[in-house]
């Protein structure tokens, strides 16, 4: 779980053979998910609205990552409050 008054890109990765991220955004703010470790690699896979959630969004896939199972890795950007749009 991540704060949505974090600023910038924020890394998140899940291990223990994970393919996908769940993605449930409690706050009034906008959120993007990215592929890889960077907010800057190409477009959004996922943009989650206020109050909004997804389920299954495929970033990148790591191998044998720090538990030696599979995982996935992701970047996540806020980008604003609802009151400002």
């Amino acid at each position: 779980m991540y704060s949505a008054s974090a600023e910038g890109c924020i890394t998140a990765a899940s291990g223990l053979g994970s393919s996908s991220f769940n993605v449930f955004n409690d706050s009034r703010k906008t959120i993007e998910v990215f592929r890889g470790f960077t907010c800057d690699n190409g477009a959004p896979v996922a943009t989650v609205g206020p109050h909004g959630a997804t389920n299954g969004v495929v970033t990148r896939t790591v191998h044998g990552g720090v538990f030696g199972d599979d995982g996935v890795v992701g970047s996540f950007l806020v980008i604003g409050d609802y009151d400002e749009w």
